[in-house]
């Protein structure tokens, strides 16, 4: 039955555990203490037999790393029953728990979907790969210990990629094809466990997917980041340069936020969530100028759509005015990862997703890239006293105001997409 399982782990999970000194309505910082912290991991390593557990918070998410979530970094001490020492690196995430903003944004069905993702979905995907004795399976994402369901508050908690010596790419600039070829070989693996998945085991993948919540339908993105100015100015800019053709298609892109559909018959379990800040990396020196590993993180927006919804999202967000050139090279690279893996998992991709349908697929669901690219690359390029706290920006209901330089800056980013975007009839 459609999520069953999430709402019996909200009833059930930790008898809607508290913190007992502590009311989140009350707390609209959303500052975490090291106190709540023991009290949410207190239950998670009783259950490993830990005993004597020391915590120490190591870092924080900076202003602007996550808008409807927070991150602690922290590290676990303790000693199991026969005294063997254990050491944890942690990545605690914590949602929002502004009552105005969860009003405005489905914050909690969102976590939903990252809780269920970790707890049915990735297990399901790690199980068939080991079933088909896969030597290096898609399991780019961290480790999942368990979460906690609280008043206004839902919490993750994972393993902290960092100390693994994973880092971010820098949010202020595109990413280089180097980046962008790990990405797309990955995003190949991954799709290509949901088209075996479906081929091989049907009822087991549309149990799978029926957990899942779309909540891109039902998140107003104007409503809550109130771009409309942004548009405007970017509209303006266009008109300005003699681009008429741009100009009038800026005005088309708002609309396309809803360019998703469960029942596409090409329909994987996406990651949802594509910008940079959503991608770890690893490299093989200081230099970082081979990238050995990807990791995604962020699965609120995990849903069953179009693989497009991810490729385009990633892309138009990511990619460099250089690298556009190089659209159709970036994509066979991506379709000759999915068809191996394909292969590997027993499934034929000129039956599960034939290249024609690949092309197809970027005409009619390109278009949610396009409406996803102008915050995440509007974010990446703002200005230090620009950054806002989304929490913060809701409950005052103030309108943030870009700079000129800022709006300039996107431009530059943006217009080379929305052109790309005319020529290949995505737009």
């Amino acid at each position: 039955m459609k999520n069953v399982f999430v709402r019996r782990l909200i009833k059930t999970r930790f008898n809607q555990l508290t913190t007992p000194h502590e009311d989140w309505s009350m707390n609209p910082t959303n500052r975490v203490t090291k106190t709540a912290l023991e009290t949410w991991l207190k239950p998670v390593f009783s259950k490993k037999f830990l005993k004597k557990c020391t915590l120490e918070i190591v870092g924080t998410s900076s202003k602007g790393d996550g808008y409807l979530g927070d991150v602690n970094f922290v590290e676990v001490n303790g000693r199991t029953s026969t005294n063997e020492e254990k050491f944890y690196n942690l990545a605690i995430k914590s949602s929002k728990n502004s009552l105005p903003l969860r009003k405005m944004m489905p914050i909690e069905v969102m976590s939903q979907n990252e809780i269920y993702f970790y707890n049915r979905v990735l297990p399901t995907f790690v199980e068939f790969q080991e079933e088909k004795g896969i030597e290096e399976p898609f399991n780019q994402a961290p480790k999942y210990y368990d979460s906690v369901i609280l008043q206004n508050m839902e919490v993750l908690i994972l393993e902290n990629m960092k100390r693994n010596g994973y880092c971010l790419h820098d949010r202020t600039k595109p990413m280089n094809r180097e980046h962008i070829r790990k990405v797309m070989q990955t995003y190949g693996k991954y799709h290509a466990v949901s088209f075996a998945l479906r081929d091989q085991k049907p009822d087991v993948f549309k149990a799978l997917g029926e957990g899942l919540r779309d909540v891109m339908k039902t998140t107003d993105a104007e409503a809550v980041l109130k771009e409309f100015r942004f548009f405007v100015e970017l509209h303006k800019i266009a008109k300005e340069k003699i681009q008429p053709e741009l100009a009038e298609k800026l005005t088309e892109v708002p609309l396309t936020a809803d360019s998703t559909d469960p029942d596409d018959p090409f329909a994987v379990i996406v990651h949802g969530d594509c910008e940079t800040n959503n991608f770890l990396f690893k490299y093989e020196d200081d230099q970082k100028t081979t990238v050995t590993d990807v990791c995604f993180l962020d699965f609120q927006f995990s849903r069953l759509t179009s693989p497009i919804c991810d490729l385009s999202y990633f892309l138009f967000s990511c990619i460099s005015e250089e690298d556009i050139e190089h659209f159709d090279e970036i994509n066979n690279l991506y379709y000759k990862s999915l068809s191996d893996y394909l292969k590997k998992l027993g499934s034929d991709p000129n039956k599960v997703f034939p290249f024609d349908a690949f092309t197809n697929q970027w005409r009619q669901f390109g278009k949610l890239g396009l409406r996803m690219m102008f915050p995440a690359i509007k974010n990446s390029l703002l200005e230090q006293e620009e950054i806002f706290d989304l929490a913060e920006m809701v409950e005052s209901g103030r309108e943030i105001k870009y700079s000129e330089r800022t709006v300039e800056r996107c431009s530059k980013r943006i217009f080379p997409i929305i052109q790309l975007a005319i020529e290949k009839k995505i737009l």
